[in-house]
Order: structure tokens, then sequence, then C-alpha cells
């Protein structure tokens, strides 16, 4: 049923809808909110390099209320961003790919799962690393920034192949 939704007009409209109120008005709305509560604009989640060092400094300006705050956004605000790009990246993916003949594009709608599998396990990592400062665990700080990095790889692959198939739709419709 659900499948059903997502892969129909109506899904795509609702998921394309809700993406980009999220990007246009939640993001940014959350983004000044933790730089706020956190004094600083640093986030492990939203960057792709950052070393060991900028982590534990962030952590140190942060502070214990800092700290706090950024774990309740990983179990509130970071469960329900990726439940919105997921579902926008699945129902592009799959309305695009249903119009298509080759049948091995099951593999597309494999990105984002694995994307927001990796968001999940980062969400997880970021909790034990903040909540365990002061203390150094750098063998879990390290599987953080790899979680983070394979995350926006599978994100960055699931928005190229929804561009693909969409321009590969376009060169369809024009024959």
């Amino acid at each position: 049923m659900i499948q059903r939704f997502l892969f129909s007009k109506k899904g795509l409209i609702i998921s394309s809808v809700l993406f980009v109120l999220f990007i246009a008005f939640v993001l940014p709305y959350f983004s000044v909110l933790t730089a706020n509560k956190t004094n600083s604009y640093f986030s492990p989640d939203t960057g792709f390099f950052y070393s060991l060092d900028e982590f534990y400094n962030n952590m140190e300006i942060y502070g214990i209320e800092g700290r706090d705050f950024y774990i309740l956004m990983r179990w509130t605000f970071d469960v329900i961003w990726p439940l919105v790009y997921f579902s926008f990246f699945i129902s592009s993916l799959g309305n695009l790919t249903k119009k298509q003949t080759k049948k091995n594009l099951t593999m597309f709608l494999t990105l984002p799962f694995i994307g927001v599998g990796f968001d999940l396990l980062e969400n997880i990592l970021a909790t034990v690393n903040v909540s365990i400062y002061p203390e150094r665990t750098v063998f879990l700080l390290k599987l953080l920034q790899v979680s983070s990095l394979l995350k926006w790889l599978f994100i960055i692959l699931a928005v190229v192949s929804i561009v693909y198939f969409f321009v590969l739709s376009l060169i369809k419709k024009n024959k």
C-alpha cells in the first residue's frame, strides 16, 4: 500500500511538496536553532570531512546544554528529515523508472534505503560520541566520519540517479 502510494503521481506530488517545504523552511529554521543552542555552526552530520580536533573543539564549544540539544535533535528532527527525503527519492525514482524497459532498475531504488540506513547509523554514532565527551574514542569517531561519508555518497548517488532518469524521460518524451 505504501509502495503503491509512493510510486503514484499523488505520492510524488505530496513527497515533492514536503521535500521542498523542508528545504525551504524547516532545515534553515533548525540550522539556526541548533547554532544558537550549540554556539556553533559545526555539525558532524552535515559535513563531508572534519578532523578529530575540529569535532572535539566544537564539543567543548557546545557545552553540556548544547551537546544535550544536539542529541535531542538526532532523535527527533533527524528521524523525520530522512523520512522526508527518503519518500521524495523513492517516489521520484519509482515514477521515473517504472516506464523504463530495462529490468535491472531496482538497484537504483536501493540507493535511498542505503542512504537512510547510514543516516541512522550516523545518528547512533553521533549520539555515542557526543554523549561520552570529554572521553575520546578515536575508533568511534572514525566510524562516525565513515558513516557520514557513506550517507552523503548514497544521497548524492540517489540525486544523480533522479536527474539521470529525469533527463532520460525528457529525451524519450521529445522523440
